[in-house]
């Protein structure tokens, strides 16, 4: 179980705001006092930690393992998109100015972001999140993160985060009320060794994306759902998808859906 905190920096204004996340987390608030996060774990019986400081919120194990938002490559590729470059998942995913998008993977919320950024003031971009700890991590960073690009901000803040699993979530919404539909599970093995996406997979739902899910997706979605995963993981075959781009260590596979 978890607890929340705040940094040994924290004033009143990042007090209230940790009390935030541990209401919305169902979790305890443990005011810092001026304890080591060691002492805290010890004297809580808890292992893990969400810490909530002027410089942004984290999670933490008692092992040291840890999690924060950071828009990472989605600075680059909205940059990028802005300087009339390409991006893999738009060209595959096809998505347009003004066009509803549902992320049903959210993770860190890189392709959200770019995908916001395209469909501009006049789009949605609604991400799925089905763990509470990242969900809030995440929907705090972008309404939080401290960025000096107008640009990247206004993304940011276009995301709008739902706390859902995504199978429930296609099940109860209505035909054809998304343009695109996006998937982006977990990868069994990931390509990078960083510390904050290990810790992401530990958070992470791992269930694999299910046939039934994905025929909800294209109900739900008007043109295109878009998977991405391991060229050759063989879960495009499994789940009915045609590869549409390729990477140097992943793929987009699109299904049409003709709403």
């Amino acid at each position: 179980m978890v607890f929340v905190t705040t940094s040994r920096k924290g004033k009143e204004e990042v007090e209230k705001s940790a009390k935030v996340f541990a209401e919305t987390l169902s979790a305890p608030y443990l005011p810092r006092d001026g304890l080591s996060l060691e002492r805290m774990f010890q004297e809580s019986g808890l292992n893990e930690a969400v810490i909530v400081g002027p410089e942004g919120a984290k999670w933490q194990d008692q092992s040291g393992r840890h999690f924060f938002f950071h828009p990472n490559m989605a600075a680059v590729r909205v940059k990028a998109l802005a300087r009339g470059g390409k991006d893999a998942l738009i060209e595959a995913s096809g998505i347009q100015k003004g066009d509803r998008v549902l992320d049903c993977t959210l993770g860190l919320g890189s392709d959200a972001i770019v995908a916001a950024h395209v469909v501009g003031k006049h789009g949605e971009v609604t991400g799925l999140e089905s763990q509470s700890v990242i969900a809030s991590l995440v929907s705090y960073g972008l309404t939080n993160y401290p960025l000096e690009s107008p640009r990247l901000l206004e993304a940011m803040h276009r995301v709008e985060v739902c706390q859902a699993d995504y199978r429930q979530f296609l099940h109860d919404a209505e035909e054809n009320s998304f343009d695109i539909v996006l998937f982006d599970p977990m990868f069994r093995q990931t390509v990078t060794r960083s510390s904050g996406v290990q810790a992401l997979k530990t958070l992470a739902n791992p269930a694999p994306l299910d046939p039934v899910a994905v025929n909800e997706a294209c109900r739900v979605a008007k043109r295109r759902v878009v998977l991405k995963e391991r060229k050759m993981s063989g879960e495009f075959e499994r789940l009915g998808f045609q590869i549409e781009k390729e990477a140097s260590n992943h793929a987009f596979g699109i299904k049409e859906c003709g709403g």
